[in-house]
Order: C-alpha cells, then sequence, then structure tokens
C-alpha cells in the first residue's frame, strides 16, 4: 500500500499557492486593479498627530534640560 501515491497533489501546495492557482483560474471581467499605496484618512492624520506631539515633547525635554542645567549652576 502506497501512500504518497494516493494523496491529491493539492495536499502539498502551500496555501499562497493555492490561493494563486485558484486565483487564475477565475474569469476576469474587469482591467487591472490598481491598489492605493500608503497611508490615507483618519491613519494619516493619527500618525502626523503622534508625530507632532512627539517633537513637542523632545522640545519640552530640551528645554527643561536647559533650564535644570542653570538652575543647578552646571558649567561644561
Amino acid at each position: 500500500f502506497n501512500v504518497s501515491a494516493s494523496l491529491s497533489p493539492h495536499l502539498f501546495q502551500m496555501p499562497q499557492e493555492q490561493y494563486t492557482h485558484h486565483r487564475s483560474t477565475m474569469p476576469s471581467s474587469e482591467g487591472p486593479q490598481v491598489y492605493k499605496v500608503g497611508i490615507y484618512g483618519w491613519r494619516k492624520r493619527c500618525l502626523y498627530f503622534f508625530v507632532l506631539l512627539l517633537m513637542i515633547l523632545i522640545l519640552v525635554n530640551l528645554a527643561m534640560t536647559i533650564w535644570i542645567l542653570k538652575v543647578m549652576n552646571f558649567t561644561i
């Protein structure tokens, strides 16, 4: 009894291979799809907000460090 001869080759394909195989057999009624690349909408606004917040925190941190150095009379 040979087990490998009785199994279908589809069982040994990776899921991605099965997906591309089944996808290629589907009829294409529309032209090539165009996918937008990038960040759009609320995600972009949140990213800009976090970058702005990080810049503000960096500036406040530097200002407080310089202030503490002056108040404590540290010298180079």
